[in-house]
């Protein structure tokens, strides 16, 4: 028997588990076993008093574990590689590449049902019929942007569909995988959200059929693990996920789409902090398979790596539909007074649009009624106990609550430190709602923020009132507003700009120039032309003027050089090294700590700022705080992360705090 022979008896498993400890674990072949090991099966080991499922993930002839110390693991589950080699060498990237425990990496790219030692029964699929739906005619500038699109596929190029919103994106998606399906490859089709996943899915369903299955937060366990397996038997046809869905094994991937990929939702914000769309692009560079990435407001890395030369860019700048881009209206908040944050001008814009049988979209992304309360007398704003934030009001079941840790009380109107009134202090969806209502009692109000839509079936309810029509006017955050086609819509307001546009991250104006070319999109994509209006107390701001006047990428080629002096992305990379505690003294002792040990190796040309508190230093009842590491060059900053992980891993400080390492963060809060 093959388990018998003296070759296999000598062989050592490495096998991954998930928990928080940077290495794999040696043990020798199960003394009853039959199986052949093989990278990527399934193994149940001991682990302390306990047992554990994890993945074999090499398999070698040394240890440095004592003879006497090295266990048999218990059994080797799967005849076969449950992840195959191509997923294997994924997972060793990000292991490597975000500095993360690579069984803690598996635990995110495996479904949870196939690691609680599970196989669900698999019916194979019919994956030959599809096209159920004809293509739609391309315009010319599709077509143009098609054939370039096909001529760097075959070079295996990483592909920017730079195309102003109503261009045609998705057409020229559904095409590019019908050009794949026809040759037996496997799509896979990354969206940053849920929300967005429904619509698309359901048009690329009317295109190819039961072809497609999509994976996503809201499949119970076992239908993820179903989808998992069907993708890596080659029964399903296209993938279509949300972030972790780029962990999805394939029999033969042939290409991979990145839809919005500017989108901050593709990067995980706690534990494995991975982004989604840079991992799907090391998979198609793995794979040596061509990717698209789509935006009509690119990220400005990736515009300045298609600036570099590094990725091959096609612009789509004019929309499929007859009518023009809306034209844009700055209502000047210096001139129009406001009540509960909507000006006269804006309400007779928005009745003109209702009663010409038009819909209005009203834009802010503050849920609640007031994103704070504030004493008459002593000018005190109620804070949270356990943040260092103000509480937010929702007038609806009458209580403050802080909206990092949910902590909250009844809203008594009284100030707790003098016992004068509280009143409101600035506007959330629920006030402007309430005001919309008061000043427009017969027309029908869609609002959709987290408070209004908490299960799938909400938001499809609320989604099909707004693109029906029958919700005349819609609110909401920006769960509203990313890639929906409403097609009765002909007007767009941006109640509060400067919220956006004023931040303490270096992001803040890029992300305002986003949002309000992503909203604005949603304006006129039919017979009407679009009308956006924009709330500010800075009309004359050069950027927001730029941005209206030539658009996202003339405003793109100015806004990016205020990094370029200070040297933040694109010019430079960067990792965040978090701490937090109880105590504040904690975290700064191993933040100062990790700070002197960090000038002792050679940092090369990596700056390392800080520490400093971050920017919400207290949340939840923890004192938070962080170290800034910058180079210009990718290789050499993970060359000094690595030495700083070690350091931080032989050093005492940490038993008192929490830490973690974030890689390429978009979020330095």
């Amino acid at each position: 028997m093959y388990s018998t022979t003296r070759l296999l008896k000598n062989l050592i498993l490495k096998v991954a588990l998930n928990v928080p400890i940077d290495n794999l674990f040696d043990y020798k072949i199960p003394s009853n076993n039959s199986i052949q090991p093989k990278q990527g099966q399934r193994i149940r080991v001991p682990f302390g008093k306990q047992e554990k499922i994890g993945f074999i993930h090499g398999i070698g002839s040394q240890t440095k574990v004592p003879a006497s110390k090295l266990k048999p693991a218990l059994k080797i589950i799967d005849d076969e590689p449950l992840v195959n080699n191509e997923l294997l060498d994924l997972i060793s990237w990000v292991a490597n590449y975000y500095h993360y425990p690579i069984g803690e990496v598996y635990a995110t790219a495996v479904p949870l049902y196939l690691r609680q030692e599970k196989t669900p029964k698999i019916d194979a699929m019919p994956t030959e019929s599809f096209q159920c739906e004809s293509h739609k005619k391309l315009t010319e500038e599709q077509e143009q942007g098609f054939k370039k699109l096909l001529s760097f596929f075959n070079q295996r190029q990483i592909v920017l569909l730079d195309g102003v919103t109503g261009s045609g994106k998705t057409e020229l998606y559904l095409q590019s995988v019908d050009r794949n399906l026809k040759k037996n490859q496997q799509v896979l089709l990354l969206v940053p959200e849920i929300g967005l996943t429904p619509q698309i899915f359901e048009r690329f369903q009317k295109r190819f059929g039961n072809t497609v299955s999509v994976v996503h937060s809201g499949n119970t366990y076992k239908q993820r693990a179903e989808i998992w397996l069907k993708a890596k038997q080659g029964d399903v046809c296209v993938v279509i996920g949300t972030r972790s869905a780029v962990f999805t094994p394939f029999k033969n991937l042939g290409m991979i789409i990145v839809d919005e990929e500017h989108d901050p939702s593709f990067k995980q914000q706690s534990g494995l902090c991975y982004s989604g769309r840079n991992v799907a692009i090391i998979r198609a560079k793995q794979s040596k398979i061509p990717i698209l990435l789509g935006s009509a407001t690119p990220s400005f890395e990736s515009l300045m790596n298609a600036k570099k030369g590094k990725y091959k860019k096609i612009t789509l700048k004019q929309r499929v539909f007859a009518t023009p881009l809306p034209q844009t209206n700055i209502i000047d908040l210096r001139v129009h007074s406001q009540e509960q944050g909507l000006t006269k001008f804006l309400l007779k814009a928005i009745k003109k649009h209702i009663e010409n049988d038009n819909q209005v979209l009203l834009y802010l992304n503050r849920r609640g009624f007031s994103p704070a309360t504030v004493c008459s007398g002593c000018g005190y704003i109620e804070e949270c106990p356990r943040c260092d934030t103000s509480m937010v009001l929702h007038k609806r079941n009458n209580r403050l609550v802080c909206h990092h840790c949910n902590h909250n009380k009844p809203w008594e109107k009284i100030c707790t430190e003098c016992g004068s009134p509280s009143s409101p202090l600035g506007e959330g969806t629920e006030q402007i709602e309430l005001a919309l209502k008061k000043e427009f009692p017969r027309a029908s109000i869609v609002r959709m923020d987290r408070d209004t839509v908490n299960s799938k079936k909400q938001r499809t309810r609320l989604l099909d009132q707004a693109k029906s029509g029958t919700g005349q006017i819609l609110l909401g955050t920006q769960m509203l507003t990313k890639g929906h086609d409403f097609p009765n819509l002909s007007m767009v307001a941006i109640v509060n700009a400067d919220q956006g546009m004023f931040g303490s991250d270096f992001r803040s104006s890029e992300r305002f120039a986003q949002t309000f070319v992503q909203v604005s999109g949603r304006a006129g994509r039919r017979k009407t032309v679009g009308e956006v209006f924009l709330q500010t107390y800075n009309p004359k701001n050069p950027l927001l003027n730029k941005i209206i006047s030539q658009g996202y990428n003339a405003f793109f080629s100015e806004a990016v050089l205020d990094r370029k002096v200070p040297q933040w992305p694109p010019y430079s990379h960067l990792a965040l090294l978090h701490a937090q505690s109880t105590q504040k003294n904690s975290v700064f002792d191993f933040l100062n700590t990790v700070r002197k040990k960090g000038d002792a190796i050679n940092l090369g040309n990596t700056m390392l700022l800080g520490p400093v508190p971050s920017p919400i230093e207290k949340k939840a009842g923890k004192f938070r705080g962080q170290l800034l590491l910058l180079n210009t060059n990718r290789k050499e900053l993970h060359r000094v992360l690595d030495k700083l992980c070690w350091t931080i891993k032989n050093t005492k400080k940490t038993s008192k705090v929490k830490w973690s390492l974030d890689v390429d963060p978009i979020d330095l809060s």
